[in-house]
């Protein structure tokens, strides 16, 4: 993916480290969201970008996570 926004890069980002935080137990409360929504993110930028959050974060925790 050569072409995208600095909105959609912050987004994805920042969904990844929601996931991979969230999945191995810290409290991420409305931190995430609040940066995103400080790039302009939204409901619909998220939903474009959600195989690529999914796909990034898997490797993550595949990588960090033991018997996976």
């Amino acid at each position: 993916r050569k072409e995208t926004t600095k909105t959609v890069r912050e987004t994805e980002a920042e969904a990844v480290a929601f996931v991979v935080s969230s999945a191995i137990g810290l409290d991420v409360n409305s931190a995430c969201s609040d940066y995103i929504l400080s790039y302009d993110g939204d409901k619909a930028t998220l939903a474009e970008s959600l195989a690529f959050v999914q796909e990034a974060a898997s490797e993550i925790l595949q990588a960090i996570l033991p018997n996976n």
